[in-house]
């Protein structure tokens, strides 16, 4: 505070110091007159508090200040009745001092009621119009009620002097004053704290002098003149708060509002998890977020004042300056504008720009907010992906070639070792028939036998191509009756070998979208192996069927065969990997390892249980 505030407050302290002396003093040499003073002063402080509220009523959002100053421009027009109507004032000839007392009752009710329901209109809107209706009807309705219908209570007898209504009254007023205060307290924060404090010390003023009232006895007493004191007091407080405050700093009692929200919104700004940062015309930033300032590594001081520009790298620089600045100017916004920006240790980091503009009132673009998205984590990602990507079609690329060269490998190979078997088992079929009684049995065996492992060969280089094949070939995913494809194998079975007694159980609707030609390799190796490893029973059982396990469809092939061992059922789908002899069941070792790639290739699964002796099943998903 500086000395001539200091000056200006003992001033205005001395002055009222000296205004309350010459009020006491007069009470003391003509009580009419002290009375008719402070009664007229408290009329000027209630139109003055009406006429602020009510000139700042589209400013303001907090309406308890609207109610207040239209419930004490009524109560000061009852306030002047009262003035006026004492029996020396000659106004009402006739009236005694029932009347003013009465009047006086109806201002101090009117202003209790008033004050505790204001708290409540903090942040309730209220109508202007429909508050002044609405105190104009109550406040005619107490005049009519005392100078017409005589209908009020009485306030004031010769005999008893002030009555209990009156006294009573007086106290109801203080409570009702100090439930508005207890209001006020819970909703403290919506005031200015200079405003708060004065109207806070009015309500203890007001209330104080209602208690004050409850005690007096009479019309000219110490208490009485105490208890208009205070209530002068009140009202010049609530004048001060409203109307003087309203005048030396406006923008704190009529914009508190407003400069709350800017608070508000500053600190948003600056605490909110995003890069946000303001410029103005020439580029130079104004305003940034307080989590700018982290990822960049910079304080505040370091970074208000300079060109947003020299935050980039200069690649970025010369495209915001050519491309970017200009085309904001043009359309007064920008939309994710990939950028490279330079931390405070020199690393540079990948952000998306987003910015919107601010215009003056002949709309000239004067400032721009602009948001910053880090992206330097999606963006490596992103190029990782892309390297990998890369890679891996040059793998794929290599993987084709390689594919390529070992399906023209294969085709050779077994065309070449085809062409050469065909030769020595033609050469061993010719040895057989032409020198036949040339030869010993011993020969003839071992001539026999080398036709036997020629053939062999030959069915399991055939085998082979096709295990190859599988891999390559491509899906064609089309519906497919397993059901249907099993009864045409089991009768294709039945026919090569029609002494077999066979009991063949397949399941209908076993239906799935697959490839048609994948899936009767499926089938002909499970059921071929179901039949090849049931031939030494006498009546062989094999089943075909579908049930369903966790919402899901399986399939399933068993047999009462040979079956296997627990222990080995991970070697079934190995490739060349068999169970059992050559002697005792034919076969290469291939065609389960063949099931188990197509059952893949569907992004299926395929498992056996099985105990030796007592049959297996052969389990598949697709």
């Amino acid at each position: 505070m500086t000395s001539s505030d200091l000056v200006s407050r003992s001033a205005r302290f001395a002055l009222v110091m000296l205004l309350l002396a010459a009020l006491v003093l007069t009470s003391r040499v003509n009580y009419l007159l002290f009375h008719t003073l402070t009664e007229i002063v408290t009329v000027v402080a209630g139109c003055g508090i009406f006429m602020v509220a009510w000139h700042a009523r589209r400013q303001i959002d907090n309406h308890c200040i609207l109610l207040i100053g239209v419930s004490h421009l009524f109560v000061a027009i009852i306030t002047l009745f009262h003035a006026l109507s004492y029996p020396r004032m000659g106004i009402f000839p006739g009236a005694g001092m029932n009347l003013p007392t009465q009047l006086w009752i109806g201002s101090r009710l009117l202003q209790g009621t008033s004050l505790a329901l204001a708290p409540l209109f903090v942040r309730k809107r209220l109508s202007p119009a429909a508050a002044v209706t609405a105190y104009a009807a109550v406040t005619s309705f107490i005049l009519l009620s005392i100078l017409h219908w005589d209908i009020f209570p009485t306030c004031f007898s010769d005999d008893v002097g002030l009555t209990p209504v009156k006294k009573g009254a007086e106290f109801l007023a203080g409570i009702f004053i100090l439930a508005a205060l207890t209001g006020l307290l819970t909703k403290r924060r919506h005031f200015d704290s200079r405003v708060f404090r004065m109207l806070s010390l009015s309500l203890v003023f007001l209330a104080t002098s209602g208690f004050v009232f409850a005690l007096n006895t009479g019309i000219s007493t110490l208490i009485g003149m105490t208890g208009h004191l205070l209530t002068l007091g009140g009202f010049v407080l609530i004048y001060r708060a409203m109307v003087e405050t309203g005048l030396e700093r406006p923008y704190d009692l009529l914009f508190r509002d407003l400069k709350e929200s800017e608070k508000r919104y500053r600190s948003l700004y600056h605490k909110t998890p995003v890069m946000l940062h303001s410029i103005d015309r020439e580029g130079k930033i104004v305003n940034v977020s307080d989590f700018w300032l982290e990822t960049l590594g910079y304080r505040r001081d370091e970074v208000l004042g300079r060109l947003s520009a020299d935050f980039m790298t200069d690649e970025s620089r010369a495209y915001v300056l050519g491309t970017v600045v200009p085309e904001f100017l043009r359309s007064g916004c920008t939309r994710d504008i990939p950028l490279h920006l330079l931390t405070s240790s020199g690393k540079v980091i990948d952000v998306l720009l987003s910015s919107e503009s601010e215009r003056d009132d002949e709309g000239k673009i004067v400032r721009s907010l602009s948001v910053m998205t880090d992206v330097t984590e999606q963006r490596s990602a992103a190029r990782q992906i892309e390297r990998l990507n890369e890679s891996l079609a040059s793998r794929a690329m290599d993987l084709e070639v390689a594919n390529g060269d070992l399906e023209a490998f294969n085709y050779s190979v077994s065309h070449d070792l085809r062409s050469h078997l065909t030769v020595i088992r033609g050469f061993s079929d010719v040895l057989l028939e032409v020198c036949a009684d040339k030869l010993d049995d011993e020969c003839r065996s071992y001539v026999r036998h080398i036709g036997e492992e020629t053939g062999r060969m030959n069915g399991l280089i055939g085998t082979l191509l096709d295990f190859s094949r599988v891999a390559r070939v491509e899906l064609e995913r089309v519906p497919v009756s397993l059901s249907t494809l099993a009864e045409e194998i089991a009768l294709e079975l039945r026919m090569k070998d029609q002494e077999r007694i066979a009991e063949f159980t397949i399941a209908e609707n076993a239906d799935v979208t697959a490839d048609p030609g994948l899936m009767r390799v499926v089938m002909e190796n499970l059921l071929g192996n179901a039949w090849k490893y049931t031939g030494k029973r006498e009546r062989a059982v094999i089943e075909f069927g579908k049930e369903e396990v966790e919402g899901k469809t399986v399939f399933f092939v068993r047999d009462n065969g040979a079956g296997f061992s627990s222990q080995q059922a991970d070697k079934l789908f190995l490739p060349f990997q068999r169970l059992h002899g050559r002697s005792e069941f034919p076969g290469h070792g291939i065609g389960l390892a063949t099931v188990h790639r197509i059952v893949s290739r569907h992004g299926g699964t395929i498992w056996a249980q099985g105990e030796e002796g007592n049959g297996a099943v052969f389990y598949f998903t697709l």
